[in-house]
């Protein structure tokens, strides 16, 4: 299976900033393509001239923008309105460091489009750039434009990628019916696109368990997984990835109310109802952060 490959990133990195500081470690790196995957963001002006990378949260979620600003060591954050903040690159040298970052190293399909089309965009900047403080593209020599690598990385457990996809795209949620003792507890991936359905079907093989359900909005799927049984099987991953937003506050109390089920405290009249109200906390965090 094809892993994530940073050579070329790290060495421009070190380039640039002259081993000043410390390269981004490999599991800040795969957890911020998954991440990135979900609510990042390759934006070409209509001109075409202004090239920008954006990573797009509520400003109530700003911590995480921050976090990322201090693990790459550039970028701004910046407030936009009320509600929305926004992690900003848009200087040609940090944007050729992202484009390093993400050539050959991106998992969804349609992703690799956005990105493709981005790299077109950037490539003649780069010819056009007589400074030799830019002579490291992916080759060597001065104003030479980046070669678009393919690839065709799967999620894996060895790796921070799900990690930051589940913080952008993925939720824990919890449900009781009233009518009676059943409930429902699951681990969803959700994403659009025909195209990124192997990827989420893949989830599958990864976790030995769940299943794809479609939306009722066109090309839209889900992979969940769900049962007290197949809950456990993503216990281990996210201990050793763990997650970095407020889905990691959900992901704890998810899994006490999934302590709790399989002891069948879920049976016990007075401990139901403090179930449910620690369910109404994961699933207020899950819609939070959309």
């Amino acid at each position: 299976m094809q892993d994530f490959n940073f050579e070329s990133f790290n060495n421009k990195y070190k380039i640039h900033y002259d081993n000043d500081r410390k390269v981004p470690d490999y599991k800040f790196l795969t957890w911020f393509i998954g991440f990135t995957e979900g609510d990042g963001s390759f934006v070409i002006s209509k001109t075409s001239k202004e090239l920008q990378f954006v990573v797009t949260q509520s400003t109530e979620d700003i911590a995480i923008l921050q976090y990322i600003q201090e693990n790459l060591g550039f970028g701004k954050v910046i407030k936009q309105g009320k509600r929305t903040s926004r992690y900003v690159v848009q200087d040609f040298s940090n944007l050729h460091l992202i484009i390093l970052l993400f050539n050959g190293n991106i998992v969804l399909p349609t992703r690799k489009k956005n990105f493709k089309d981005f790299l077109d965009k950037f490539n003649p900047k780069i010819v056009k750039k007589k400074n030799k403080t830019y002579d490291y593209a992916s080759g060597s020599g001065q104003g030479i434009a980046v070669e678009y690598r393919v690839s065709h990385i799967l999620p894996s457990l060895g790796n921070s990628w799900l990690s930051g996809f589940t913080d952008a795209e993925g939720c824990f949620t919890v449900s009781f019916l009233k009518t009676s003792n059943a409930f429902r507890l699951r681990y969803i991936v959700s994403q659009k696109g025909d195209s990124n359905l192997p990827i989420l079907s893949s989830l599958i093989l990864l976790f030995q368990t769940g299943a794809i359900e479609a939306h009722s909005a066109k090309s839209n799927y889900s992979y969940i997984l769900s049962g007290v049984k197949a809950c456990y099987n993503v216990y281990s991953y996210f201990y050793n990835f763990k997650l970095k937003t407020k889905k990691a506050i959900s992901f704890e109390l998810w899994k006490e109310i999934h302590s709790s089920i399989a002891k069948k405290g879920h049976l016990d009249l007075e401990l139901r109802d403090t179930l449910i109200d620690k369910a109404k906390k994961v699933n207020s965090i899950k819609r939070k952060s959309k």
